[in-house]
């Protein structure tokens, strides 16, 4: 049983602050990557495994915080991530190796994984439903600041004191919240709430697992060929599993039949295609900003800043473009925008000056942040709403995974490109061949919104009303 309360903004705000520092997190570490490899002995593109192996555990373990939170309780489950999250941050802030470095961000991914979900779960079950949309609000608004300040307080950290207060920082705020927790959230018992098939989840793990593995085991020619052919097959193997387990299963882990729905399947894949271009931009463009043209951790954080503003005070802009426009021209037109945005990003150099790269990266959060919400609406257009719920965690966990592969390409593209012109050190241009890569993935997602009908989503646009 739990313990409603009346006034839900306490326990929204707390766990809003949690994802604030999660999504910090996930930014804050990239102006400051040169230092880090630097202090820890190693080429900077290295420093992409601090990132991808984050988001791999948060992948694999989301699925397991309904499960947990239903057998061990909301607030234990909620307390319990926060303390890991807090250890997994001073490890990484006392790392001396890069292996230590990468375990600490897998704690980290993988506590991440359970507290912001965990969290969500205890709002939607103690929110009076009337203010339900207001609960989430209070909850969400904190979590978008996280992005927006993650670059420039990573790169003024880089700059003026040691990069491990990158990481130290969040030991005051997760004790905070952990003694927060204790009053304000509501502890959840209900075993029976969600099914759970451990053959689906293993399987999953182990695919995603081998194929991040083989995306980083390409920069390292000098493997046997059986280490290649070994991760090839547990990759295929597992994956073939999945697919029978889930396929036998009356509630899939991963529910693939939705992409049956041509409005969610559009934003299925054509989310994820764009998302893999511009997932890797938060590692790579600070990387070319700083080895390739020679800026300072504070001006690339601070171009990053500007990205960020601009996608933040632009996302009321969607609604009205939607309306007037319709999804298919939206989706469309302000697809090949994003697209050529990150095109554009090839061609910088370092006498282009800082104000001409900001306001080319800044137009790309734009046309991002149009498209990002664009593609999440369509996406329930045409689901019933007993299927909203396996269909958002179909696309978060497509949405971390192309962020993944985003990140993890978009580095092997530029140590290739460094080896094969023999260059010990990247330089712009291998990073211009990266951005006009990831680019044209985010092209790519074009054909997709093409199939859409003119009047796909016409009712959640508001263009039903307008006709």
């Amino acid at each position: 049983m739990a313990d409603v309360k009346t006034d839900f903004r306490p326990l929204s705000l707390l766990v809003g602050s949690a994802f604030f520092m999660e999504q910090l997190d996930s930014t804050i570490i990239a102006p400051a990557v040169p230092q880090i490899a630097r202090a820890l002995g190693v080429d900077a593109l290295s420093l992409d495994l601090s990132m991808t192996v984050y988001l791999l555990c948060s992948v694999i373990f989301i699925p397991l915080s309904g499960v947990l939170a239903g057998k061990w309780g909301t607030r234990s489950i909620f307390r319990f991530s926060l303390l890991m999250f807090v250890l997994s941050s001073a490890v990484c802030g006392v790392a001396d190796n890069l292996p230590t470095l990468i375990a600490a961000r897998a704690v980290q991914g993988f506590s991440g994984a359970l507290m912001v979900p965990v969290g969500r779960i205890a709002i939607v079950r103690t929110a009076p439903r009337a203010a339900l949309v207001a609960a989430l609000a209070w909850m969400i608004t904190p979590a978008m600041l996280g992005p927006l300040f993650g670059p420039p307080l990573g790169g003024l950290i880089a700059t003026y004191a040691s990069w491990r207060w990158i990481f130290w920082l969040n030991i005051p705020v997760g004790l905070a919240g952990c003694l927060l927790a204790k009053r304000f959230v509501p502890q959840i018992v209900d075993e029976d709430d969600m099914p759970f098939n451990p053959r689906e989840w293993a399987t999953l793990s182990v695919a995603l697992a081998a194929l991040v593995a083989m995306l980083e085991m390409v920069r390292h020619r000098e493997l046997p060929a059986v280490a290649y052919l070994a991760l090839g097959a547990a990759f295929a193997l597992s994956t073939a599993a999945h697919v029978v387990f889930a396929r036998r299963s009356a509630s899939p882990l991963l529910d693939f039949g939705l992409l049956r729905s041509r409005t969610f399947s559009t934003s299925f894949w054509a989310g994820s295609l764009v998302r893999v271009g511009y997932g890797a931009v938060p590692f790579l463009l600070p990387l070319m900003l700083q080895i390739g043209l020679g800026y300072s951790a504070v001006e690339s954080g601070a171009v990053l800043l500007a990205s960020g503003a601009i996608a933040f005070v632009t996302k009321t802009q969607t609604t009205g473009l939607l309306r007037r426009f319709g999804f298919r021209n939206v989706l469309i037109v302000n697809g090949v925008l994003c697209s050529a945005a990150l095109i554009a990003c090839a061609a910088f150099r370092a006498d282009w000056g800082f104000t001409l790269i900001a306001v080319i990266v800044s137009a790309g959060g734009f046309s991002r942040s149009v498209q990002f919400n664009a593609l999440a609406a369509i996406a329930y257009a045409d689901l019933p709403a007993s299927k909203v719920s396996p269909a958002t965690t179909l696309n978060t966990a497509a949405q971390q995974l192309a962020v993944m592969l985003g990140i993890s390409v978009a580095t092997v593209i530029v140590d290739l490109s460094a080896q094969t012109g023999m260059r010990a050190q990247p330089s712009a241009i291998d990073f211009a061949h990266a951005f006009a890569l990831i680019g044209c993935v985010a092209m790519s997602s074009v054909p997709f919104c093409l199939r859409l009908s003119a009047r796909a989503g016409a009712e959640l646009s508001g263009q039903a009303a307008g006709r």
